[in-house]
């Protein structure tokens, strides 16, 4: 009986299954957030990023045991110091000298100001990778943590040579240069002392990105035949000639007019934009995501267009009228997306993955809060 056992293959690991599990406390970490935030001038908003992410980070269970964030607040300020100091205030400072040398109309300062402008472009990227390697760092499933492996600078560059792809070929590079960053981040991202795995091809996204940047193209069209329509049919347009030539002082009832045209295209754009590319959206995560594996399991998302909308949809509307105040739940919202739709086949040797020997970073997301850059 002993022999036959012993002959059976045994499991190297173990099945992985994502849920959220929410727990009470969310409101009240929203209010108090807030409040604090005002008292400080925004200044705790480092503190309380960190408790929103702590409290996030415990509702996600993987085999029923929730992950840990003991990030902190005092790293993410003195990143953001560090930043200030080393970019931000010398900025400020080359701005006003130059003003003070040169006049403020001088050229001087638009050639500064584009300098500047191509600095944050290079950096972004470094932003964003830095961020990613900061909170994966400060997350731990069974005390393990994770990282990432490579350089922010080289994913910098290659981030901004994107950006620049991207523009050269109105938008059509998009889908080679989102695979390109998604490879280089996700196939360098460790678990312990394994790696994720990222390989595919980004030609199954074409049709759908094709669909969407027409059907971008004839929104954008019919946005404008719209508001010169508009704008013939009320002389909205010689009411705005006057104004600016400064032949006519304005009413109370033209400037409401104004400002409700232009609510009106921001709302139209704002809407249409995310409806039409979220089939462009949907289709990448899931490509992504079957082209992403650790160990013996691949991954897999059920994410759709409609589900896509509800989710901005709904995101928006908290963040509107709850005056950010509930910007925590939106948080929430998109973890738990994520977790809902995750799906994870195969197994993973989890009783042989060690702790990572790469050093922590001492200092939080400076570039990221700097650049206001987006994220969880």
């Amino acid at each position: 009986m002993n022999e036959i056992a012993a002959a059976v293959p045994q499991s190297a690991g173990e099945a992985i299954r994502i849920e959220y599990v929410p727990r009470r406390g969310l409101l009240a970490l929203s209010l108090i957030n807030f409040l604090l935030g005002l008292l400080t001038l925004t200044l705790y908003r480092f503190w309380a990023k960190t408790n929103v992410r702590r409290h996030i980070w415990s509702c996600v269970h993987i085999n029923g045991q929730p992950l840990e964030y003991t990030g902190r607040g005092i790293e993410l300020f003195i990143g953001a110091l560090i930043v200030f100091l080393v970019f931000g205030l010398p900025a400020v400072i080359l701005i006003v000298a130059v003003s003070l040398i040169f006049g403020p109309e001088h050229a001087a300062i638009i050639g500064v100001q584009g300098l500047l402008f191509l600095l944050v472009a290079v950096l972004w990227g470094a932003a964003v990778y830095r961020a990613r390697r900061y909170q994966l760092s400060r997350t731990l499933w069974r005390g393990i943590r994770g990282t990432l492996a490579g350089s922010s600078m080289v994913y910098s560059l290659l981030y901004f040579g994107s950006l620049l792809a991207r523009a050269i070929t109105l938008g059509w590079s998009t889908p080679v240069m989102n695979l390109n960053l998604q490879e280089r981040m996700i196939g360098e991202m460790r678990f312990g002392d394994r790696d994720f795995r990222f390989k595919g091809r980004a030609g199954p996204l074409y049709p759908a990105y094709a669909v969407c940047w027409i059907l971008t193209v004839v929104a954008i069209i019919g946005v404008i035949l719209l508001i010169a329509g508009a704008a013939v049919s009320t002389d909205l347009a010689q009411t705005l000639s006057d104004i600016f030539s400064e032949q006519t002082e304005p009413g109370v009832g033209q400037v409401i007019a104004i400002l409700v045209a232009v609510f009106a295209v921001y709302l139209v754009l704002g809407a249409i934009y995310p409806v039409i590319w979220s089939f462009y959206s949907a289709r990448e995560l899931r490509l992504f995501a079957s082209y992403t594996s650790f160990d013996n399991a691949r991954f897999s998302m059920d994410a759709t267009a409609g589900n896509l909308i509800r989710l901005v949809i709904g995101n928006l509307l908290i963040w509107v009228f709850t005056l950010s105040i509930g910007a925590p739940y939106v948080r929430q919202r998109l973890v738990r997306y994520l977790c809902e739709r995750i799906k994870v086949e195969g197994t993973v040797d989890v009783r042989h993955i060690a702790q990572s020997q790469a050093p922590l970073d001492r200092t939080g997301e400076g570039l990221a809060d700097a650049f206001d850059v987006g994220g969880i």
